[in-house]
């Protein structure tokens, strides 16, 4: 279906919408309360892919990317609609509405942070990516990444545990 959107078959983009819609709204219901922004994300999103589908890359695991998509639509609108009272400003000045500059330094300072988290991930072992992205992008339980990577729940456990002390270590020192 990916290849056929990249083509511009409107009826795949359709049929991935009708697949991922349910999983999709109630993934981005984590990101915000609002149930109409999570919808209008998601519909942003797969305009997004119609209207770039010419310059999507190809990938072997479509729910990631389109998780991954929805997110940082989510975030990007949260992140615009918060308001930032730089700490420069005395206690009586109220800030109505956060500056350019302000919004600028936000992106720039969570896209370092999505960056930092990426080239940390990297350094991880297969086997922990792996886990790591089964419990905490698809949302599996232990027992679940324990069956699907057969392996005990402890062991689950455990390669999920010290992948994320890894990444504290790597992001935090």
């Amino acid at each position: 279906m990916w290849a056929k959107l990249k083509d511009g078959d409107v009826r795949a983009m359709g049929d991935l919408y009708d697949i991922y819609v349910d999983e999709l709204f109630a993934y981005g219901m984590q990101f915000s309360k609002d149930k109409s922004h999570v919808m209008d994300a998601i519909h942003d999103l797969f305009l997004n892919l119609y209207k770039y589908r010419k310059t999507l890359a190809v990938t072997d695991n479509v729910t990631f990317y389109l998780f991954r998509s929805l997110k940082n639509n989510i975030l990007k609108v949260e992140n615009k609609n918060r308001a930032f009272v730089p700490f420069l400003l005395d206690q009586d000045e109220k800030c109505d509405e956060p500056s350019i500059e302000d919004l600028i330094c936000s992106e720039e300072f969570e896209e370092k942070r999505e960056y930092n988290l990426a080239k940390a991930i990297t350094k991880l072992s297969k086997k922990q990516r792996k886990a790591l992205f089964l419990r905490y992008t698809e949302e599996r339980s232990y027992e679940d990444v324990a069956a699907i990577m057969n392996v005990s729940v402890q062991t689950s456990r455990t390669i999920i545990y010290r992948a994320v002390k890894s990444l504290r270590k790597q992001l935090f020192t």
